[in-house]
């Protein structure tokens, strides 16, 4: 069932009366949501459970259940609610987006919203916010849900990594999987009272991972040990859901020192590297709240050459996921540094890529959770030499994971040649391509017993993916050659048959 707020027919302050009417009755997520909803960022249970962090899915849609009860919001049955850009925004300032509500509507604005959350703070020392809350020493965190224990998600995730590692070394291609932990992790003393912070989830899901033997990093322990050395590698206050640069810093030079077991040209960053400087912040990230809390501010020195906007408009990306880099490094290029993928969150969105810039060569990022399920999309564009996978603690669920296409998920083996292999003509195959400004794809209409397809262009091959349009893959332009192209295919008994020109 969707649903869409409730019309009030000219009524300017029904809405703001109705929740607040309603606020003894309703727990901290419920409030949340209605915040959420009148700020306008939409009634998508899986959007509103990830942008609030709530537990499950179903945390949401009973909080859509209980305003809809209280008049807050009606039943749309007719179609499918509109996504707004709200909903694709990756963070929501849900404080400024309910003053602007007001504003709109209510003369008194500021009395109400920030005169009611000061008036909360001074007094009762409670944080009125849907994504914050207070720990101890004046520390914030992120608004703790309940303890996770691992289940068939962390499974299927886990089994993704493993095909996903396989796939890389069939090809020849490094993989890395890299684990980041959250504030709560290296700071549990923190916490309020009240509150036992558990993730021996983790241990358990990397003992999975070492199962199936898949290279893995957690920086947790690492951070722990910064923090044992005096060292503030997250923020107190400011951006209560991250690590700050140095977190990021320390974090970034494991995964690179890491990498530099394979690869020896890949080094990690020195802080000679960077001009380190001090920034003030104001207000908690995504919000008003007032704080005045200092951080090192790490200024990246080297060159650094932005391909971004040859293919941020082709390369196709999850529509809430939209993050996506290229950058070259001249220097580490020319020492031999690898080609390197990243699949990356938030951690590495907001403080990571200048660190990544500094210590790798051709480095592509995109962002994770949606997109990392079409992996070999990716690969087949940018043929990486070395792939990493990076996400957050608390993102390994259903809420930033679909949890049906982590089940589903599954890649081409590598091709193998075979004596055996049948020789047809190109030509029975009916293929188009398209083209853009900097990629080309490719479609084909395949025997109905295909199980696997190769496209082959020289010396490269291309894995063949199943489309909505046909059987299809993309790469980038300058790499395709119709007069070098042909097309191997794998019958659901194992038999091959090569398609190419004669």
């Amino acid at each position: 069932m969707g649903y869409r707020l409730a019309e009030q027919n000219g009524e300017s302050v029904a809405v703001p009366r109705l929740v607040f009417a309603h606020l003894a009755r309703a727990d901290g997520d419920t409030i949340r949501a209605a915040l959420y909803l009148l700020g306008g960022g939409g009634t998508d249970p899986r959007t509103m459970a990830r942008d609030l962090g709530m537990p499950s899915i179903e945390a949401a849609k009973r909080a859509m259940q209980y305003w809809a009860g209280a008049g807050l919001l009606v039943s749309d049955r007719d179609a499918p609610l509109p996504k707004t850009e709200m909903q694709k925004a990756s963070a929501i300032d849900l404080t400024t987006q309910l003053e602007q509500y007001v504003q709109d509507r209510i003369g008194f604005r500021d009395q109400m919203i920030s005169g009611y959350t000061q008036l909360n703070d001074k007094l009762f020392h409670k944080m009125i916010h849907p994504l914050y809350e207070y720990g101890k020493d004046g520390y914030i965190f992120s608004r703790q849900k309940e303890n996770v224990e691992l289940g068939e998600v962390h499974r299927d995730f886990a089994e993704m990594l493993a095909q996903i590692q396989q796939y890389c070394q069939q090809r020849g291609v490094l993989f890395l999987f890299v684990l980041d932990p959250e504030k709560a992790a290296i700071y549990p003393d923190k916490l309020q009272d009240g509150i036992h912070y558990d993730n021996s989830w983790v241990q358990e899901f990397e003992a999975l991972l070492e199962e199936k033997g898949v290279r893995y990093l957690d920086n947790t322990q690492l951070l722990r040990d910064k923090r044992e050395q005096g060292e503030q590698v997250f923020n107190r206050q400011y951006n209560a859901s991250h690590w700050n640069d140095l977190g990021a810093f320390y974090g970034v030079n494991q995964m690179l020192q890491t990498l530099s077991e394979d690869f020896d040209a890949i080094t990690p960053n020195r802080k000679e590297d960077f001009v380190i400087g001090e920034r003030l912040n104001e207000t908690l990230l995504s919000s008003r709240f007032l704080i005045h809390e200092t951080e090192s501010d790490f200024g990246r020195t080297c060159p650094i050459e932005v391909k971004t906007p040859e293919y941020e408009q082709e390369v196709e990306r999850n529509y809430q996921h939209r993050g996506f880099g290229y950058y070259l490094n001249p220097e580490k290029q020319a020492a031999g540094v690898p080609k390197t993928l990243v699949f990356q969150g938030s951690y590495l969105n907001e403080m990571g890529v200048k660190f990544l810039q500094t210590g790798l060569g051709e480095y592509i990022h995109i962002h994770n959770y949606e997109n990392v399920l079409d992996f070999d999309y990716y690969f087949n564009i940018f043929q990486p030499e070395c792939v990493v996978v990076e996400a957050a603690e608390y993102t390994l669920n259903d809420t930033y994971f679909n949890a049906q296409r982590l089940k589903d998920f599954s890649l081409n083996p590598a091709l193998k040649q075979d004596d055996g292999m049948v020789q047809q003509a190109l030509e029975q195959l009916e293929m188009t391509v398209e083209e853009g400004e900097t990629l080309a794809t490719v479609r084909l209409s395949l025997p109905e017993n295909t199980q696997y397809g190769y496209l082959c262009v020289g010396k490269r091959t291309f894995d063949l993916r199943r489309g909505e349009k046909g059987w299809e893959v993309t790469l980038e332009k300058m790499s395709w050659d119709p007069r070098k192209a042909s097309v191997v295919l794998v019958d659901a008994q194992g038999g091959m048959t090569e398609y190419c020109r004669g």
